[in-house]
């Protein structure tokens, strides 16, 4: 980019509609929620609004308590109880119950309520 802020700067956001790149500091890659498309569930044959698991957003992730609630098109909202940083879109959510997998899927978006 050529340009010096004086601080690290991370994308927080992409637009790909209108080709723009959103930066800012570190504190602005915390989301609240996320949702999450193409679900694969291994435990149970569906999610009932406001089950409570742990969602880990990357592979060395411990996971964050969370409720999961059912979206539109077969996806899942999930609303977590803190934040979760980089929440990255394209990458995999996998939900567990204790040491079992709930299902997973993969990350569309995430945002802050």
């Amino acid at each position: 980019m050529g340009i010096a802020f004086g601080s690290p700067k991370f994308v927080t956001d992409i637009d790909s509609e209108t080709n723009t790149v959103v930066l800012g500091d570190e504190d602005d890659l915390k989301r609240s929620a996320m949702i999450v498309g193409k679900i694969n569930l291994q435990k149970y044959a569906a999610i009932e609004d406001g089950m409570e698991a742990i969602t880990k957003v990357r592979y060395k992730d411990s996971g964050t308590a969370c409720r999961l609630f059912n979206e539109p098109g077969g996806k899942v909202r999930v609303e977590f109880e803190s934040e979760v940083k980089a929440i990255a879109p394209g990458q995999s959510a996998v939900f567990y119950e204790g040491d079992d997998v709930i299902g997973g899927g993969n990350i569309f978006s995430g945002f802050n309520l």
